[in-house]
């Protein structure tokens, strides 16, 4: 092969490489409110990069963590746990309830992959946790658009159920249905639907395939 040939080829390669590769800015520190001002929890991002998909090989070490705070009589807010979450480097959203329960949703670059939902009681304390393959079938998983590291399986809204007890979560899904998420006690029910798909709002871009 001819040292032109050599370049070429190694052109067409880089702009292969480019064309199926996912964009997403750095993990940032993340601050979630209740609803009520009462409480709010601190994410601080992992370095575990090496647990997630794509990155094998690159460096493993703290996962993320949580700090918890409860607001006092003196209108300051008490640290009242500090906990690892159960993200290599950090979840892509989060809600939290009145009550204290707070639930994350994917990883940092790998939507879709690893717990994609994670529920942690105000002790912080995990209560459950699914990947896809324990929230769809694989039939349904194989109708999933995806690009390299991500699984595009959630779509806008998610919200409260309940708005007072603030139990029960609502997630609407990629294959048009929507699950509903009971913190408390750890479950989930999956409504099946063919409500057109909004994309959730996020960060980055991708070139899915």
């Amino acid at each position: 092969m001819t040292t032109a040939a050599k370049i070429t080829a190694a052109l067409l390669l880089l702009v292969a490489q480019a064309l199926v590769a996912d964009d997403w800015p750095g993990p940032r520190v993340m601050t979630v409110f209740s609803e009520d001002g009462t409480r709010f929890v601190r994410v601080e991002p992992g370095v575990s990069i090496g647990d997630t998909v794509g990155f094998t090989g690159a460096k493993r070490g703290a996962y993320a963590k949580a700090l918890f705070y409860v607001r006092q009589a003196d209108r300051a807010y008490h640290l009242t746990a500090e906990v690892a979450l159960l993200n290599p480097v950090a979840p892509v959203d989060l809600l939290l309830s009145n009550r204290g329960y707070l639930i994350a949703f994917d990883n940092w670059h790998n939507l879709g992959h690893g717990k994609a939902v994670a529920v942690y009681d105000p002790s912080g304390k995990p209560v459950a946790s699914w990947e896809l393959e324990q929230l769809y079938r694989q039939d349904q998983l194989r109708s999933i658009r995806q690009s390299v590291s991500f699984r595009w399986w959630r779509c806008s809204p998610f919200h409260f159920v309940d708005l007072r007890e603030q139990t029960k979560v609502y997630v609407r899904e990629a294959l048009g249905g929507y699950f509903v998420f009971d913190l408390p006690k750890g479950s989930f029910a999956y409504f099946p639907g063919k409500a057109e798909c909004q994309p959730a709002a996020h960060p980055f871009s991708a070139t899915s395939f």
